[in-house]
């Protein structure tokens, strides 16, 4: 009777003590792409104890480690030059898995909410400009761009996985894939001759809180009201969409480390009008780079386009817009890319993706490249700004390699100017021939104190460089709004 009970109680236990298989995590799949020219992380699970070998067919060295007790392992790989396909091998004693068709080539993580997600198909009633020519072309770039998207749900525990797979991006697939993501791979892939992987990882109407620890808010240097509100608001929210780290839980830390090249952020409209977005911004970005091992990684996102945003003479998005823009005067190498002349007044999804994918990949292969790209692609900012005694004000722009123009390049929207009773009025504006000088003025307002440029929602403000580079919001005064 005792050995009975005996073995009873040793059942369990061994069933619970069993290893469980030699596993890769998913991101480990076939038709991976994996970072050219690096250290590139391996992972997965396997019985404790026991010694894993890794090797990459590009080398053909093999790499060991010992499984740890909780059943993880991790090793780190060298990866050469661009090109494929490879395999790659993990043993384990008797087990063995192959990973076949591997590409070394370029990888970037695009994350955010509805405007990343957002598919070439376009969302219901919401088309994505150049649909169809892209997808005439979509079989030729289906290998030469690959797509990991993530679809895991969100969670308040950190998950060590996503079931996901690598992909090529056929045209079925490419009709599902995030524009932004797939129209930046496709400008990489042209200009640097290389295979593409992008990780899309964007989940709509998300916060930004989602995406960060709760320990990454509170060393955000946010006010002790702003944390309030957000702990209040991540009480009450659940998972979805603003519970602070769900997203982080359930979707960025099961790919934390994967190698890659930079990440594309195209996120804001759910936090339009908090005052410290930039702070948390810059902590979300600290906490990737961290979780990736690299603090110096690329972070390029996209400022608000302009939209009605419920008024179109409200000028929320602008001030916000400003928030954002100061995220690259707190921490180093993130850029952001302007979509002023890219928006569209009746809708928060502007259709032209190919346009915001352009600025991104111009970003990226200036600054995480270092391409000559044979222009400037920072977005002009004024450098002076005088009061004239006839009545103009005088503006003289940084960052002109070109001649500032109108979209087209016929009358120049987007001007106010106030006098000393502070009320705006709608101003003309032309271009000096200097091509870096706007002359403003208006009838109504014959002594100006102050000037603005697309500070409301949506005014059709058109003024970029004739490189297309827009000129994002600002204003001279710092008069409540």
């Amino acid at each position: 009777m005792k050995k009975l009970l005996l073995l009873a109680w040793l059942l369990p236990t061994a069933f619970l003590l069993r290893a469980e298989p030699l596993q890769l995590a998913h991101l480990f799949s076939d038709h991976m792409v994996l970072q050219r020219e690096t250290a590139a992380p391996v992972w997965g699970w396997g019985e404790p104890g026991k010694t894993v070998a890794v090797e990459g067919s590009w080398d053909g060295l093999v790499v060991k480690t010992r499984i740890a007790e909780d059943g993880s392992w991790r090793v780190t790989l060298s990866t050469g030059e661009a090109g494929g396909p490879y395999t790659l091998k993990v043993s384990c004693g008797k087990e063995s898995l192959t990973v076949s068709d591997v590409m070394l080539g370029e990888v970037w993580v695009c994350s955010g909410q509805s405007n990343m997600e957002m598919p070439m198909r376009g969302f219901g009633f919401q088309q994505i400009d150049g649909f169809r020519d892209n997808l005439l072309e979509a079989a030729e770039y289906a290998s030469r761009i690959r797509l990991f998207d993530v679809k895991s749900d969100t969670t308040h525990v950190v998950q060590r996985d996503v079931e996901n797979v690598w992909e090529y991006t056929v045209p079925e697939v490419y009709s599902k894939t995030s524009a932004v993501a797939y129209l930046f791979a496709k400008r990489l892939t042209r200009n640097l001759g290389v295979p593409v992987g992008i990780i899309v990882n964007a989940w709509g109407g998300s916060r930004i809180e989602p995406w960060m620890t709760m320990e990454a808010v509170e060393n955000a240097g946010i006010s002790e009201a702003d944390l309030a509100m957000i702990r209040e608001l991540h009480e009450t929210a659940g998972l979805y969409p603003n519970g602070v780290a769900t997203c982080w839980s359930g979707r960025m830390a099961p790919l934390a480390g994967y190698a890659a090249k930079g990440f594309l952020w195209y996120q804001g409209c759910s936090n339009i009008g908090q005052d410290c977005y930039d702070l948390l911004q810059a902590s979300m970005v600290r906490l990737w780079r961290d979780a990736w091992g690299r603090g110096d990684l690329p972070f390029i996102y996209a400022l608000l386009a302009p939209y009605d945003h419920g008024t179109a003479d409200g000028r929320w998005r602008p001030k916000f817009v400003e928030t954002q823009m100061h995220t690259q005067e707190l921490i180093a190498k993130t850029y952001a890319v302007c979509l002023e002349t890219l928006g569209n007044e009746v809708t928060i999804h502007p259709p032209r993706k190919q346009e915001v994918a352009d600025m991104m990949a111009l970003r990226a292969l200036s600054s995480a490249y270092g391409m000559p790209v044979g222009m400037t692609v920072d977005y002009p900012t004024p450098k002076s700004i005088d009061y004239l005694e006839d009545g103009r004000v005088k503006i003289l722009f940084n960052n002109v390699w070109s001649n500032l123009q109108s979209i087209s390049s016929r009358g120049i929207t987007g001007f106010e100017l106030a006098g000393e009773d502070r009320v705006f009025h709608l101003a003309e504006a032309e271009v000096d021939w200097d091509g870096q000088t706007v002359y403003v003025r208006c009838a109504e307002v014959p002594a100006p104190v102050a000037v603005r440029y697309s500070y409301r929602n949506w005014m059709g403000a058109n003024l970029q460089t004739s490189y297309g580079i827009p000129v994002p919001p600002f204003r001279s005064d710092d008069w409540p709004l």
